[in-house]
């Protein structure tokens, strides 16, 4: 018998479709050692089911494909099962099947000849500029630094195809793997950035997963969830908990990595600082620079709150990049919005929260904490692109409030105008310039916009 067939992998799932043979198989769980290749195998039959054909479950085994007796009692129980149904040539389907899942599996990501090289497509964003297709992404801050609300919005972004705040979204499927919070905690915050962006309540297409358990030992059962429901974009929240082994072991991260790699779609992972900077106020990703290492771009995320605030000031560092130049610090406000509502099995009011809502910021105007740290070229160049020109001496004492000393002069502002660079498109700027009265200092480029574009 001769019949088309597809064959996918997806994660550690492979599949195998005969439309002409009215038939599918399912490979997950697979073991593949010493001469056995062992697997969980679902086979679906397209049956008369109330007046429709529909594909139906007619078996779920764990055969051995390399055993020729667990191949015929396979083959025996699905004729068996479709006895009353004709034209199921079971032998040869199973026969093609498990030689396309036994060569499929083995062969992994086929070997390449380079050939001619003109015609390579470079990596695109998912969403634009800041989180590669089809690669793993990470996030870190210390607690409390909105950075999994950042992600909720992202998972938002691409669900509807949102362009917002210098960032674009590519239209997708967005699945959110939590092993931190509840649904019903997923469900107040997604709803309350639906309410800050305008978006109605009633068709959110973002998928939520509660987990337990490693990642790695989990990727059977996300690899189908990716294959069925089409996910594009993944977040998972948070590392520590989907390691399944200390941060500093490499390998659990090793594992970690190759396991969501394995689904060929972009993700992102949030981790969080380590606790050393609640003392020192030297904050570093917790754990291991092996996730800095299998990471493809890494983001820190840092945040200012006046006590008793509803609003925060985040900037987002590009600490690592894979693929393209380190980029620009950016910034965000974030304001949350709460409301009393009345509990029933208390007889009293608590808070809950109603609307997320998310701003850009730019980092000449975030807090001077964010700035104070950077050099002095670098901080006139901030402070002219969020303020437009300034004079010498207004940059003089605009860095010398931020740096908090009272000894920065207009000579030292200029030398450091002078010999502050950046590279955009390959080549070396200079992208202030003092103008013709000598005094006031103007942005030479629209290099931001660029680089932020790529």
């Amino acid at each position: 018998m001769e019949t088309d067939k597809l064959v996918v992998k997806k994660g550690t799932l492979v599949t195998v479709d005969f439309p002409d043979g009215r038939s599918r198989f399912e490979a997950s769980y697979i073991r593949d050692r010493d001469g056995i290749f062992k697997t969980e195998l679902q086979v679906y039959a397209q049956l008369p089911v109330d007046g429709s054909h529909r594909m139906i479950r007619i078996n779920r085994s764990h055969p051995d494909l390399l055993d020729d007796m667990d191949v015929k009692r396979l083959i025996d129980s699905l004729e068996d099962k479709t006895k009353d149904y004709p034209n199921f040539y079971w032998g040869s389907l199973v026969d093609m099947a498990k030689d396309s899942i036994i060569d499929t599996y083995r062969e992994g990501d086929p070997a390449v000849v380079m050939g001619n090289l003109e015609g390579f497509t470079p990596r695109i964003y998912d969403i634009r500029p800041m989180f590669i297709k089809g690669v793993g992404n990470l996030m870190w801050a210390p607690g409390g630094s909105a950075k999994s609300y950042f992600a909720l919005l992202s998972c938002v972004m691409v669900d509807k195809g949102l362009d917002l705040m210098g960032l674009r979204a590519r239209k997708g499927v967005a699945l959110f793997l939590d092993w931190e919070e509840t649904e019903d905690v997923f469900r107040e915050r997604i709803a309350a950035i639906h309410r800050g962006l305008g978006l109605p309540l009633d068709n959110s297409g973002v998928i939520y997963k509660k987990m337990a358990g490693s990642l790695a030992d989990n990727i059977e059962m996300v690899s189908k969830m990716v294959m069925d429901l089409g996910v594009t974009y993944m977040v998972v929240d948070n590392v520590g908990a989907a390691l399944g082994g200390p941060s500093v072991d490499q390998i659990s991260v090793e594992n970690y990595f190759a396991a969501g790699n394995l689904l060929g779609i972009t993700w992102v992972s949030i981790d969080h600082a380590n606790r050393a900077g609640e003392t020192t106020g030297n904050w570093q990703i917790h754990g291991s620079a092996f996730k800095y290492a299998r990471a493809r771009q890494v983001y820190e995320f840092k945040k200012v709150q006046e006590y008793d605030s509803g609003e925060i000031e985040v900037m987002v560092y590009h600490r690592k990049s894979n693929d393209s130049g380190i980029k620009s610090p950016r910034g965000y406000t974030v304001k949350f919005d709460m409301e009393p509502y009345y509990v029933s099995e208390i007889d009293d009011y608590e808070n809950r929260l109603m609307k997320v809502t998310f701003d850009s910021l730019m980092y000449g105007d975030a807090a001077d904490e964010f700035l104070s740290r950077e050099p002095i070229g670098k901080i006139c160049h901030e402070l002219l692109k969020a303020q437009g020109s300034l004079t010498l001496d207004k940059l003089a004492m605009r860095v010398s409030h931020i740096k908090d000393v009272d000894n920065i002069t207009e000579d030292t502002i200029q030398s450091s105008i002078d010999n502050f660079t950046l590279r955009v498109n390959g080549k070396k700027i200079n992208p202030m310039m003092v103008g013709a009265d000598g005094q006031t200092v103007h942005l030479a480029t629209s290099e931001e916009v660029e680089e932020w574009s790529v």
